[in-house]
């Protein structure tokens, strides 16, 4: 059994916190189209580079298997398409692109007419301090 938490947090704080969240999901939401860009940008540089290493004889091809679903859409293609398992030396392997995460249209909406209603309650309010329960409603945002 857990103990329970009894924390004061001021009501401008709170506010000031919720707003700065806001801006923050509006931020990723206006740039998200731009960093999708620069992530598949990122992306195909470190594929270009591990298929550099394995070109070079960096890697060691363990394991191919053919793709029949690819040949039989293909039946006249002049070409097979293989999967390879291509084990490289972690000293080699470049940094990873960090991937993105995806911002749904419904999840940004919720959330920020979500905030909002918070921010709009809590500036209704002439309480200094806001309850442990009202703060738990709204952490999930900060």
């Amino acid at each position: 059994m857990s103990k329970a938490l009894s924390v004061k947090v001021k009501t401008s704080t709170l506010i000031k916190a919720l707003e700065e969240a806001l801006a923050k999901r509006e931020k990723a939401w206006a740039n998200q189209e731009k960093e999708t860009e620069r992530y598949e940008k990122e992306r195909e540089a470190y594929n270009a580079s591990i298929l550099k290493l394995v070109k070079s004889g960096k890697g060691k091809i363990t394991e191919a298997t053919e793709n029949k679903w690819y040949s039989r859409q293909e039946p006249k293609s002049k070409s097979r398409t293989f999967s390879v398992t291509v084990e490289l030396p972690k000293s080699v392997i470049p940094t990873e692109p960090k991937e993105l995460k995806e911002i749904h249209e419904h999840q940004h909406t919720r959330e920020c007419d979500d905030i909002k209603q918070g921010i709009r309650i809590l500036k209704m309010t002439d309480q200094e301090y806001v309850s442990a329960s009202t703060y738990r409603s709204v952490a999930e945002y900060l």
